[in-house]
């Protein structure tokens, strides 16, 4: 079954909508996006192992993508592409996760 993430990443008002579908040791993604940022990084990371998952930040597949295709130091996407991922691998809850900014 295909896990479904929808991403509000704040000001930049940008749609971005990431599909994870698990294929054998693999996750395949597709992300849709009006984002010319997050499109680029779409093109870079097709596929993710488990493995490469669970790198840490600095060394992790999708995080370097994000820097290569330059999105925002606090783009929200990288984080929900991984967190999509791991769900799909069974790995996590899907639980909405949020940051609210309390007055």
């Amino acid at each position: 079954m295909t896990t479904k993430v929808s991403v509000n990443p704040g000001a930049c008002k940008r749609n971005v909508i990431i599909y994870a579908n698990k294929l054998n040791s693999k996750v395949i993604l597709n992300i849709e996006s009006d984002c010319p940022s997050v499109v680029e990084l779409s093109k870079k990371i097709s596929e993710i192992s488990i493995k490469e998952m669970a790198k840490r930040m600095d060394n992790n597949i999708v995080y370097k993508a994000a820097s290569e295709a330059k999105l925002h130091p606090t783009c929200p996407v990288p984080l929900a592409i991984l967190k999509a991922i791991e769900a799909e691998f069974g790995l996590a809850l899907k639980k909405d996760v949020k940051i609210l900014f309390m007055d």
